[in-house]
């Protein structure tokens, strides 16, 4: 099966995980470079500097008809939230969070 990139709180993270992408200090320079395997003094840094969440690799074990479940679940609920009137600032901001939540969801 193939990994997928998933967010995840640091406070959930166990040792081994494998970063899917850079972890970077607040002024842009590399913390940690994507492919790296946490430890706990990788843990311990993380938290330390209030870093909350980082995308790690997890092994993907659903199928094809699951993830299509998952995203149409995902799409209904942004369209619940951004449910009535209409605005060109509320319609954009409704499409980057519908394409995040596919994104995540897929």
């Amino acid at each position: 099966m193939a990994d997928r990139s998933v967010c995840v709180s640091t406070l959930s993270l166990k040792p081994g995980a494998r970063l899917a992408q850079a972890v970077r200090r607040a002024d842009g320079g590399l913390l940690l470079a994507a492919g790296t395997e946490l430890d706990i003094d990788h843990l311990r840094q993380l938290v330390q500097r209030g870093i909350e969440c980082v995308h790690v690799l997890q092994q993907e074990t659903r199928d094809a008809e699951q993830i299509g479940r998952d995203v149409a679940a995902a799409a209904a609920r942004v369209a619940h939230l951004f449910r009535g009137e209409s605005g060109a600032a509320r319609d954009e901001l409704a499409a980057v969070v519908a394409d995040y939540r596919r994104r995540a969801a897929s």
